[in-house]
């Protein structure tokens, strides 16, 4: 019996030992992140861009962040009359927040402005010597939305995928997290 008394005793006075006061310790804060990601939107003309995701790290908003990209096409040229020279080029600006909802997977979503432009010549050039043809361009802008979901496989590699309504494409992003 005093065995069992003693092991007892020994038992209730061991816990007061493992026991942790994580009051003293200093308070974890969130850290400062910065994801860029290179940007395939398969639109009309393929888009190739960058986009910079920054996390706050502000205690009050620790959970958002926000992103910015850009993306461009190439010229492609079209085919006018002689002497004439036209080209079209498209470009997309991205912009919004972000929110995780576990450790490495988040959402964003933001406002997209897509830009489709046409350049062409008027075939006239003046009389001057060493005169250039004059260009006009004419420019569209389609305003839109996007969402998607990010998430970072181990502690850098990230992916990306989400649909743009200016764009009615899929965005699909490969980059590093630091």
């Amino acid at each position: 019996m005093t065995k069992y008394l003693i092991t007892c005793v020994i038992t209730l006075c061991s816990f007061s030992v493992l026991a942790k006061d994580y009051s003293e310790d200093a308070p974890v804060l969130p850290k400062p992140t910065i994801g860029i990601t290179l940007d395939y939107i398969p639109a009309i003309d393929d888009l190739y861009g960058i986009t910079i995701a920054p996390s706050h790290y502000d205690t009050d908003y620790a959970q958002w962040g926000y992103y910015i990209g850009y993306a461009q096409s190439k010229k492609n040229d079209l085919v006018v009359e002689e002497p004439g020279e036209a080209y079209s080029q498209s470009s997309l600006w991205r912009f919004g927040l972000t929110y995780p909802l576990a450790a490495g997977l988040s959402l964003y979503g933001g406002a997209t402005a897509y830009i489709h432009e046409v350049s062409s010549t008027t075939n006239i050039v003046p009389y001057v010597v060493g005169a250039e043809p004059v260009w006009e361009t004419d420019k569209d802008t389609t305003w839109g939305a996007e969402a998607g979901i990010r998430y970072v496989l181990g502690p850098n590699f990230t992916l990306a995928a989400g649909y743009n309504s200016a764009t009615e494409s899929a965005v699909f992003s490969i980059g590093y997290t630091m």
